[in-house]
């Protein structure tokens, strides 16, 4: 078997508790779209959590129905937010020489100056939406942020964009910054200061004068 082949079975019902039924079963429900009519089907539970669980969604997937076989992006899942277990998938079947939409992740990489000086990393995007055929996927974008100080950013425009594929962000979006660790205080002013600390020495006199008539 090929390392991104995945073996599903057909379906017919697509009710809930028939879902239920095949989840009791050790599978996972899902759909296939994108070729011809929706299709239910169903794959190995243990299968996808140990080889496709944390499968981007940029990952393409050789999908084994019977005899025909599918190239296929993971759509969507549902997840159960208590046990982690997969609760339903939806793939979408991609064609050769078809443009198609997907999410790349963007990855960080390098030892920032800035952080080392004390600041502090904000990732503000972590994927950006492309347009290309599906062999000009990229798996990840990368960028650097060794050079980058306290203030400094990196922005969408910043990224070299592999020929073939479209980023459809604007170009001046911000990527990451580091920014200061803590916010710079306002200092008191002197006179201000005096009056804080005389309403203090009056406040403290009236309570002893108070505690003095009891």
């Amino acid at each position: 078997m090929e390392n991104n082949q995945l073996v599903a079975e057909a379906r017919e019902a697509s009710t809930k508790g028939a879902a239920r039924a095949v989840r009791r079963e050790g599978r996972i429900p899902a759909v296939l779209y994108g070729e011809g009519d929706p299709k239910t089907l169903s794959v190995d539970a243990r299968e996808w959590g140990s080889r496709f669980r944390y499968a981007s969604g940029n990952t393409i997937i050789k999908l084994s129905l019977g005899n025909d076989d599918f190239n296929v992006l993971v759509k969507d899942s549902q997840e159960d937010i208590l046990s982690g277990r997969v609760n339903h998938i939806d793939f979408y079947a991609i064609h050769a020489g078809q443009k198609l939409h997907t999410m790349v992740p963007v990855l960080v990489e390098g030892n920032s100056i800035g952080v080392r000086e004390g600041g502090i990393l904000e990732s503000k995007i972590e994927e950006l939406e492309v347009v290309c055929l599906p062999k000009d996927i990229p798996a990840n974008f990368t960028v650097d942020i060794s050079e980058l100080g306290v203030g400094d950013s990196l922005h969408v425009s910043d990224i070299v964009v592999p020929e073939g594929v479209e980023v459809r962000m604007d170009p001046d979006a911000t990527l990451v910054v580091v920014s200061h660790s803590k916010l710079e205080v306002e200092p008191v002013a002197e006179g201000e200061e005096g009056e804080e600390m005389e309403a203090e020495a009056a406040e403290t006199a009236a309570d002893e004068e108070a505690g003095a008539e009891e």
